[in-house]
C-alpha cells in the first residue's frame, strides 16, 4: 500500500483529499497535517468520516509517505517545501498555485500531459476555473484551430473561496446573489494561456454564484466549421479521456457535482462556437484531480479511487 500525507488536511480541498483517498483501494493515509487544528481528530472536522478517519491531525509533517498532497493556501506551498526538505522524497502532488508554472513541476492536466505526469515526481495540480477552461479549448488546439481571442464567463460555488470567512462567503450575502470579480484579471486566465501554450489573449470574467460547489464556464470561439464537425473534433479527442465526458446537451451542475468528472458540449451559432464545461470545483477542479493524478505516477488505473455519483437532485 502506497502511503499519502496531506498538508492542510482541514482546508476544503484537503478534507475531500480525506474522503477520497479513505476509500482508495491501493493506499494508506500516514499523516494529516493541520497547523491549526492539531491533536483534533479527522472526524471532528469532518463528522461523515466518523469511525471512518479518526487519526489525529498534527502540527508538522512526517517524512514517511510516499506521496504527499500540499493542499495549502496560495503562497505556502514553496515555503512549506523550503522548510521541511525531507518533504523532497515524497512525490509532491501541488494543490495550490505556487508551482503551476515552475519548470521543476508537471502542469497535472492528464487530458493534455497524461505521459509527462506517469514519470512525475512533482505535479502542480490546476486551478477550477482553469480546469474547465483548458478543457474547453484543448481539442480545438489539437486540431490546429488557433483562433484570433477568446471571450470566456464562468460562474462558481463558495467554496472556491476556501474555508477562511470573508464578506462574500457568509450565507446572507452569497443566497441569491451573483457577482462579478476579478474582472479580465483572474489569475486562472494567465495559468491556461501559459499551460496550454495558448498565443491569444483570454478574455475572462468569474463570476461568485449563489451554491456551494460546482463550475460553468463558458468560451466563444470564432468559428466557420459546422457543429457537427465541432462536436465530432470533442468526442474523439475525449474519447481516450475516461474522466471527460462529451455531451450532446448543455451540461447542468447536478450531473457533475459528487464526480470527479468533467462535462463539455459545444453549440455554434452565428459562426460562434460556444464551448461549456462543467465540473465540480471540489473534485475534478481540486482534489479528486490530484487523486487522478496521484494515481498516474503511481502506474495505477487513473480512476481508481474515483467512483463518484452525481446528487442528482
Amino acid at each position: 500500500m502506497t502511503r499519502v500525507g496531506i498538508i492542510g488536511a482541514s482546508g476544503y480541498a484537503g478534507i475531500e483529499l480525506v474522503r477520497l483517498l479513505a476509500f482508495h483501494p491501493h493506499v494508506e493515509i500516514a499523516s494529516l497535517v493541520s497547523r491549526t487544528h492539531a491533536g483534533k481528530p479527522m472526524s471532528a472536522l469532518a463528522p461523515d468520516l466518523d469511525g471512518i478517519v479518526d487519526t489525529p491531525l498534527q502540527a508538522l509533517p512526517s517524512d514517511d509517505a510516499d506521496v504527499v498532497f500540499l493542499a495549502v493556501p496560495h503562497g505556502a506551498a514553496r515555503a512549506l517545501l523550503t522548510e521541511h526538505p525531507q518533504l523532497e522524497r515524497s512525490i509532491i502532488v501541488d494543490l495550490s498555485s505556487d508551482h503551476r508554472t515552475d519548470a521543476a513541476f508537471v502542469y497535472g492536466l492528464p487530458e493534455l500531459n497524461r505521459d509527462r505526469i506517469r514519470t512525475a515526481r512533482r505535479i502542480a495540480n490546476p486551478g477550477c476555473f482553469a480546469t474547465a477552461l483548458s478543457l474547453s479549448l484543448l481539442p480545438l488546439l489539437h486540431s490546429g484551430i488557433i483562433p484570433p481571442a477568446i471571450y470566456a464567463s464562468g460562474i462558481t460555488g463558495s467554496t472556491g473561496a476556501g474555508a477562511s470567512l470573508t464578506p462574500t462567503v457568509h450565507f446572507s450575502w452569497r443566497f441569491a446573489n451573483v457577482e462579478p470579480y476579478s474582472i479580465m484579471s483572474h489569475r486562472h486566465a494567465e495559468e491556461v494561456r501559459s499551460a496550454l501554450s495558448l498565443e491569444p489573449p483570454l478574455h475572462f470574467v468569474p463570476q461568485r454564484g449563489p451554491f456551494t460547489r460546482g463550475i460553468v464556464t463558458t468560451a466563444f470561439v470564432p468559428t466557420a466549421l459546422p457543429e457537427e464537425r465541432l462536436a465530432q473534433l470533442y468526442r474523439e479527442y475525449y474519447a481516450a479521456h475516461p474522466l471527460v465526458r462529451y455531451a450532446s446537451d448543455p451540461p447542468d451542475l447536478k450531473r457533475v457535482v459528487g464526480t470527479a468528472r468533467a462535462v463539455v458540449h459545444c453549440a455554434v451559432r452565428q459562426q460562434t462556437a460556444v464551448i461549456i464545461c462543467a465540473l465540480d470545483n471540489m473534485l475534478k477542479g481540486a482534489a479528486a484531480q490530484a487523486v487522478q493524478n496521484m494515481n498516474l505516477t503511481l502506474g495505477l488505473d487513473e480512476t481508481a479511487g474515483l467512483p463518484l455519483r452525481s446528487i442528482g437532485w
